[in-house]
C-alpha cells in the first residue's frame, strides 16, 4: 500500500479524467448537480474540500454559489488546479466534463462559447486554494468553524486511511466549517479497501451506505435530510471498487460533544 508521499496528480488525472467522463463521474455529477439545483437559491460561500488536481466538480457547482474555495492536503494538486484557474479558455482538459455538466443541466447541446462562458464564470467563482489536512480539528482553522453554507467532498475523506474510525473523525473536522443549516455533499468509494492511481494503490476505508448514514446523523444532520445512495460501477473493479457511495444532508446543529 502506497502513502501519499507517493502520490502524483498528473498520474491521478490520467488514471480517470483524461480520457473521457467516466459512468461513475457521470453519476455523481448528476447527483451533485441534483443536490444544487433542489436548494432554490444561491449559496453565498461554498467549498470544495479534497478537490485533488480536479475542477469538474467546481465547475459543476460555480452557477450555484456566489464564491467557492478550493482545499487538498497535497500542494502538487493544487498547483495542477491553479494552472486550470490561471489559464485561458484554451485550456483543454476539463471541456468535456464542462460540456456533461450543462446537458446535466439541460443544455443537451452546448456550444464552445457556452462551454468557455462556464469555465471562465469558475474562474471568477473560485477565490481561494488552501493547503488542509482534514485530521486536523479545525481543517482551515478556527476562522472557518461554521463559516461555508455548502461543503462539497468527493473521493477524499474516505481515502485518508483504511481506518473507518480515521473517516468518521475526518468527517467530523470537516462538517464542523458547515454552518447550521448548510449542505453537505460527499462522494466516496463503496467498501473500497484501496484504490489505484498510477502504479500504486492508496488506501480506502471501506464505507458501507449504513457508515455514511450513521457518521452524518453523529454529526449534525437531520435524519430526515440525509440521502445516501449506492451507484454501481463494476467495469471500475480493476482500479480496486466497483461502487460509489454519494451522500447529501443539511446540518442542524453542531455535534455533541464526546467526553
Amino acid at each position: 500500500m502506497a502513502d501519499y508521499s507517493e502520490w502524483r496528480a498528473r498520474d491521478y488525472f490520467q488514471t480517470y479524467y483524461s480520457e473521457v467522463v467516466l459512468p461513475d463521474e457521470q453519476a455523481v455529477l448528476a447527483y451533485q448537480i441534483d443536490v444544487l439545483r433542489a436548494a432554490r437559491a444561491r449559496f453565498g460561500r461554498g467549498l470544495e474540500y479534497g478537490c485533488g488536481p480536479t475542477l469538474h466538480r467546481a465547475i459543476a457547482a460555480a452557477k450555484y454559489t456566489f464564491r467557492m474555495d478550493m482545499a487538498d492536503w497535497l500542494a502538487d494538486n493544487l498547483i495542477e488546479a491553479r494552472e486550470w484557474l490561471c489559464a485561458d479558455d484554451g485550456a483543454a482538459e476539463w471541456k468535456r466534463f464542462t460540456r456533461y455538466i450543462l446537458a446535466c443541466e439541460g443544455n443537451v447541446r452546448p456550444t464552445a462559447e457556452q462551454i468557455a462562458r462556464r469555465e471562465a464564470h469558475t474562474r471568477k467563482v473560485v477565490r481561494g486554494l488552501y493547503v488542509s489536512d482534514a485530521r486536523l480539528r479545525q481543517p482551515l482553522g478556527a476562522v472557518r468553524e461554521n463559516f461555508y453554507d455548502l461543503i462539497i467532498t468527493g473521493f477524499c475523506i474516505d481515502a485518508i486511511s483504511s481506518d473507518p474510525r480515521v473517516f468518521r473523525r475526518c468527517l467530523r473536522n470537516v462538517t464542523s466549517m458547515l454552518q447550521p443549516g448548510g449542505t453537505f455533499i460527499i462522494h466516496a468509494l463503496h467498501q473500497c479497501k484501496a484504490y489505484k492511481c498510477g502504479d500504486r494503490m492508496f488506501p480506502g476505508s471501506n464505507l458501507t451506505i449504513d457508515d455514511m448514514h450513521e457518521a452524518m446523523k453523529e454529526n449534525g444532520f437531520a435524519p430526515s435530510s440525509i440521502d445516501a445512495q449506492v451507484i454501481p460501477c463494476r467495469d471500475n473493479s480493476v482500479y480496486g471498487y466497483s461502487g460509489i457511495l454519494t451522500a447529501s444532508g443539511k446540518k442542524i446543529a453542531a455535534p455533541a460533544k464526546k467526553r
